[in-house]
C-alpha cells in the first residue's frame, strides 16, 4: 500500500513540474562538446574490452564482480575497459575530489592498469533524488575527475574513443532523454537542441568512421528483456518523456552504421542479435557489475540473457570477428563464461 502511495505522490509531483516547465524551442547547439580521443591499448590485430556497467554501488557484489574482472583479465588479458554508467549510487559525488572515486574506482579497478571509457548513467545525473536523472550538472564532477586520473575517460559527456584502426566507441549522455523528471536544463530535454545536436553528431561521426568496428555505449538500452523493457516504453511509465522515445531515436541513427550497442541500466546480462527495426546492428546489456534484481519480463528473441546474477561481458576483438563472452560471478567467488555471440566483420 505504501508503494502506492509514493508513486500516486510521485505521478502528482511530475505532473506538476511537467504543466510548468518551459517550452524548448531552437536548433541543434553548435557548441555540443563532443570530443575525440586516441588511446593507447591492445596491439593493431587485437584488442580485449571487459564492459561493466551499473557497477557503482560500493556493495560485496560490486567487489566481487570486480575480483571476477581482475581474474578473467590475468587469465584471458584485457587491454582496454569500458563502464556503461551508474558509475555512483545513489549519486554521483559533486566534486571531483570525492573520496567515492578512490573507494568504487581506484580500489577496485585501479590495479588492472587499463583506460576506463566511461558512460553517464541517470544515477550520476541526480537532481531531486537519487537516479531521477534530471540534473546533467551531475555529469561535471566526473568529466573533471578524467583530467585528475588518466584511467578515467570522460573528456565530455559525448565523445569519440578510437583505438588505432581497430575500433571507434562512441559515447554518449542518454539520462537527459528519459529521465524521471523534466531536465533542470529545459534545453536538454527530449525533443529539445541538445537532444538534435546530440543526435546529428552520432550519426554524422559513425558514418564518417573508417575504423574496422565501430560501437556506441550509452546507459539507457534500445531493447531489454528486463525489469525496464525497450527503449520508448520504459517501465510503463505515465508521461512520455520518461519512457525514452528520444534514447531509441538516437540509437536508430546508429541503426546498420554501428557494429554493436552496448548498455546498462537493466542489471542483468543480454545479447540480442539484430533486429528488424535496428538491421545490421547487435545489442546488448552490461548492468549487473554492482547490484542485480528482477526477472526476465520482455519476451524479445535474445543469443544470450541472465538475470539475478552479477556480472560482465568480455569482448576480443580482431580485424575479422568480434566475439562477445559473458561471465557470471558466483557468491564464492567463482566465474563462469557464456560465448555469447561471435560476429563478423562485414564486408
Amino acid at each position: 500500500m505504501w508503494n502506492d502511495v509514493r508513486r500516486a505522490m510521485g505521478v502528482l509531483l511530475v505532473g506538476s513540474l511537467v504543466a510548468c516547465a518551459p517550452a524548448v524551442t531552437g536548433s541543434p547547439d553548435p557548441g555540443l562538446n563532443a570530443p575525440r580521443v586516441a588511446l593507447e591499448a591492445g596491439r593493431p590485430e587485437r584488442l580485449r574490452l571487459v564492459v561493466m556497467g551499473d557497477q557503482g554501488t560500493g556493495t560485496d557484489i560490486q567487489r566481487r564482480v570486480a575480483q571476477g574482472m581482475a581474474a578473467v583479465c590475468a587469465a584471458q588479458g584485457c587491454d582496454l575497459g569500458a563502464a556503461l554508467g551508474d558509475n555512483f549510487y545513489p549519486a554521483g559525488p559533486k566534486e571531483a575530489t570525492s573520496p567515492l572515486f578512490r573507494e568504487r574506482f581506484e580500489e577496485l579497478y585501479g590495479a588492472l592498469g587499463i583506460p576506463f571509457v566511461m558512460v553517464l548513467g541517470n544515477h550520476d545525473e541526480s537532481w531531486l533524488w537519487g537516479g531521477d536523472g534530471a540534473d546533467p550538472r551531475g555529469a561535471a564532477a566526473q568529466v573533471a575527475y578524467s583530467r585528475l586520473n588518466p584511467q578515467w575517460v570522460m573528456p565530455g559527456r559525448q565523445y569519440q574513443a578510437s583505438v588505432g584502426g581497430l575500433l571507434d566507441l562512441f559515447v554518449v549522455d542518454t539520462a537527459p532523454l528519459a529521465a524521471y523528471l523534466p531536465s533542470v536544463q529545459p534545453q536538454e530535454r527530449p525533443g529539445g537542441p541538445w537532444d538534435a545536436a546530440q543526435r546529428a553528431w552520432l550519426a554524422r561521426s559513425v558514418a564518417q568512421s573508417a575504423a574496422r568496428w565501430r560501437l556506441v555505449l550509452g546507459h539507457h538500452p534500445l531493447y531489454s528483456n528486463g525489469k525496464h523493457g525497450d527503449a520508448g516504453a520504459y517501465d510503463n511509465l505515465p508521461f512520455a518523456f520518461q519512457r525514452g522515445g528520444a534514447v531509441r531515436e538516437l540509437y536508430k541513427v546508429a541503426c546498420s552504421q554501428a557494429d554493436l550497442l552496448l548498455s546498462g541500466h537493466d542489471h542483468a546480462l543480454q545479447v540480442f542479435a539484430p533486429q528488424p527495426d535496428c538491421p545490421g546492428t547487435w545489442t546488448a546489456v552490461s548492468g549487473a557489475a554492482g547490484e542485480v534484481g528482477g526477472s526476465r519480463r520482455g519476451t524479445r528473441s535474445a543469443a544470450f540473457e541472465v538475470y539475478g546474477q552479477p556480472g560482465f561481458l568480455w569482448l576480443d576483438i580482431t580485424p575479422e570477428t568480434l566475439t562477445i563472452r559473458a561471465y557470471t560471478v558466483g557468491e564464492g567467488g567463482a566465474v563462469t563464461m557464456t560465448e555469447a555471440a561471435r560476429l563478423t566483420r562485414r564486408p
